[in-house]
């Protein structure tokens, strides 16, 4: 009997301790006299969440719809106190014009010594950050985009026989995998430098990696829950992201690569090559028509001047960070958006037919060839990725880290060092406050007279200010290519195998539809 009767004392007093500890956490906003949603004692704002009465995207548009009318507000993640800025002008202040206090994204610490892949530029902060930031920036210039744009075709001409089989057996075929087929083409040739022919053959090695890669990715989830995971636990348990077997993989391409390119004075015009340049402390040549437009000390002036400078060696670990970037990014992101196009072509008819007919009519007006000049000339694709870009976004929010104490602007409002802030880019996304038919996929949100209504900062799919995605350009290149190479020559409808209304589950690697979509093809 005491040793039951000690138990329920231990039992209550645990239970009123966790009690009155998230009471106490949840008081911050209270003090700080911010607005906020109230919060339930022990979930915090996160109730359906947890109890999955809800997705994250349906729980976190909730929490927008409630607080996008302030400026700024508050929620909280179990304990954890979390900002949402919902004004754009403030977005607009944080992501640039006070960059200097936020240029830190809230990722998991790197360990360079047991996950050397994951030293990139992404996940970088500091003085380390702006350095290397600084060298890559013209990496990604037209001047650069039109070098790539010929290994981007090439990738792009396997569609069309790998579609050919699906018609020719009568078979629906998973966009999801189609399309990552295709973008570890371009990725293996433009970052380093191999022929991957996924397209041709699935299980190439190169799309096995890609593949086991983003099944590891709830790894990803680990650490942001756990950030200061000792390196000790990160070893015990494999947590490493990548794997070591992956790191060794992909660090040995881009060390033979480099061998051989240098031992046979090879160059491809590719990522690599840009990085091996680096290496050499040589410039980059561009095409004698292409000027680069990347505004260097424009983007100096963003970043602040408050930093140690140091010239950033290019070592074979570093450069191959930077390659497996390429692949981590680009490979899901470039694949779900041309994923979700396709099907909300497939879904709409009338919006695939008129893009189509766009696209042969400015192949043929360029004696039936595609050329890089030309996807300046296609207005309503444009239109098209931009709508598929918002109505299906590559992430929810960005997340900033505060490096030092910030005074909200009109407001007396401090944001303490090492605090976070979310900006729901997701939630500005369907905000009918800027976009008329936030639930439909309408390219005519982005017409240019759409786009005068509406203010800069509520359409955010690679971020803004200086930690965009460096590689927006090339993002966006490669999702054109595969688009006029995936519209020219075949129809699309949605096959039956297709479960609506599509269940969206966000993941560390993006947002994976569960069961797949499943398209038919017809050739014209």
């Amino acid at each position: 009997m005491y040793v039951l009767t000690s138990f329920l004392l231990s039992l209550v007093t645990l239970f009123l301790s966790l009690y009155l500890y998230m009471k106490k956490c949840h008081k911050f906003f209270e003090k700080s006299r911010i607005p906020h949603i109230k919060p339930h004692w022990f979930f915090g704002n996160m109730k359906d969440l947890f109890l999955k009465r809800k997705d994250v995207v349906a729980g976190y548009q909730d929490i927008y719809e409630e607080l996008k009318h302030h400026r700024f507000a508050g929620f909280y993640m179990l304990h954890k106190p979390s900002i949402m800025i919902c004004d754009p002008e403030l977005i607009k202040i944080i992501l640039v014009k006070d960059f200097s206090y936020f240029h830190e994204r809230g990722y998991p610490r790197v360990v360079k010594e047991v996950e050397p892949l994951s030293n990139h530029v992404a996940n970088m902060t500091g003085d380390e950050w702006k350095n290397l930031r600084i060298k890559l920036t013209g990496t990604f210039s037209s001047g650069k985009m039109k070098m790539m744009f010929p290994l981007v075709k090439k990738c792009a001409e396997g569609i069309k026989p790998a579609l050919n089989k699906y018609y020719s057996d009568d078979e629906a075929f998973d966009a999801k995998d189609l399309n990552a087929r295709f973008t570890t083409d371009v990725i293996g040739s433009c970052a380093f430098g191999i022929e991957a022919n996924s397209l041709q053959d699935p299980d190439s090695e190169f799309r096995k990696m890609g593949k086991a890669f983003n099944e590891k990715r709830w790894k990803t989830s680990i650490r942001y829950l756990f950030p200061q995971v000792p390196v000790f636990l990160i070893k015990l348990l494999n947590l490493e992201t990548p794997p070591p077997q992956m790191t060794n993989y992909f660090t040995n391409i881009v060390r033979d690569m480099i061998k051989y390119r240098e031992e046979n004075n090879i160059t491809r015009g590719d990522f690599l090559d840009l990085l091996i340049s680096m290496k050499n402390d040589k410039k980059v040549e561009r095409p004698k028509d292409q000027n680069d437009d990347v505004d260097l000390e424009k983007f100096v002036s963003q970043i602040g001047t408050n930093y140690k400078k140091n010239d950033v060696e290019m070592t074979i670990e570093l450069m191959a960070a930077q390659c497996f970037l390429f692949y981590a990014a680009g490979f899901e992101g470039a694949s779900n958006t041309l994923m979700f196009l396709l099907y909300e072509l497939a879904e709409n008819p009338e919006i695939q037919n008129k893009l189509r007919n766009e696209i042969i009519s400015a192949i043929d007006d360029n004696d039936g060839e595609f050329t890089y000049e030309m996807m300046r000339k296609l207005p309503y694709l444009e239109m098209v990725i931009s709508e598929t870009l918002r109505k299906h976004s590559i992430a929810l929010f960005l997340i900033r880290k505060c490096s030092e104490n910030y005074k909200i602007p009109d407001s007396e409002v401090v944001i303490k060092k090492g605090s976070s802030i979310v900006i729901p880019t997701f939630g500005l996304h369907f905000d009918t406050r800027y976009f008329e038919k936030p639930n439909d996929f309408y390219p005519e949100h982005f017409s240019d007279e759409n786009k005068k209504k509406r203010p800069h900062y509520v359409y955010l799919p690679f971020g803004e200010g200086p930690r965009v995605c460096i590689a927006e350009r090339f993002a966006r290149m490669q999702i054109t290519v595969g688009v006029v190479y995936l519209l020219k020559d075949f129809h699309y409808e949605v096959s039956p195998k297709t479960k609506k209304p599509l269940e969206v589950i966000p993941t560390a690697g993006g947002m994976k539809v569960k069961d797949g979509i499943w398209l038919k093809c017809r050739p014209l």
